[in-house]
């Protein structure tokens, strides 16, 4: 006697991760953050909202930002020793339900002539609106990077 188990799959698609419309090394935070409304914006810069709103419009060149269907995430690299560092957004993710932001901080090219002066690199991106929880990855930025000051 042959006895015949047949499994059913259902193949469950996560949601599409939300799509990068927009960035900019401009710093609107000065920490890594999730910005849903203009309200939001205009708290954090302690100005007007639609003011807040149109100027990050500006930095993003784009005509306006829709916040019903978008939304802002500032990722901070971190304070540097010297100038010449950037952010850059890795990919967007979702993992169970949240949004997961995998980034990196880019070092200056060896050699190269930099500013020095502490500086803190910074990306803002403009992105499809997601309701769930965001997690930046990794969740801190690396310490201190940097040549140090009086070539030591």
């Amino acid at each position: 006697m042959v006895t015949l188990t047949l499994t059913l799959l259902i193949a469950v698609t996560p949601p599409d991760a939300p799509k990068i419309h927009a960035k900019t090394p401009a710093r609107v935070s000065t920490t890594s953050t999730v910005i849903k409304s203009a309200e939001e914006l205009g708290k954090l810069q302690n100005i007007d909202a639609d003011k807040a709103s149109a100027s990050l419009a500006k930095l993003l060149k784009v005509e306006s930002i829709d916040w019903k269907k978008q939304m802002v995430i500032v990722i901070s690299g971190g304070q540097q020793r010297t100038g010449g560092f950037s952010v850059e957004a890795k990919s967007l993710e979702v993992k169970d339900g949240k949004l997961i932001v995998n980034w990196k901080v880019n070092p200056p090219p060896p050699g190269s002539f930099v500013t020095q002066a502490l500086s803190t690199p910074t990306l803002t991106i403009l992105v499809d609106r997601f309701e769930g929880d965001v997690v930046f990855e990794p969740k801190a930025p690396p310490a201190g990077g940097g040549k140090r000051l009086g070539g030591s």
